[in-house]
């Protein structure tokens, strides 16, 4: 079991509208992963890379755009 999850989801949408729903989404399960082990030091490094990568690829280093998805995804 495990492997490329989310590499294998993305195959499966084919048009651009639909993975960036599905990237969307993926975006928001690591922010929230991100939230529910700021505290683990152990992998802080790790997840400070990731975080500036997603930042970079998915925000296109956007600040605004970041303060705003951090918003959408704290609504209930």
């Amino acid at each position: 079991k495990g492997g490329p999850l989310f590499s294998e989801i993305l195959k499966n949408w084919k048009e651009e509208s639909d993975k960036k729903i599905i990237q969307s989404q993926i975006v928001s399960f690591y922010f929230k992963l991100f939230e529910n082990l700021k505290d683990n030091q152990v992998i802080q490094r790790s997840m400070d890379i990731i975080k500036q990568d997603m930042f970079q690829k998915f925000l296109n280093g956007s600040s605004e755009k970041l303060e705003d998805f951090k918003r959408l995804i704290q609504i209930p």
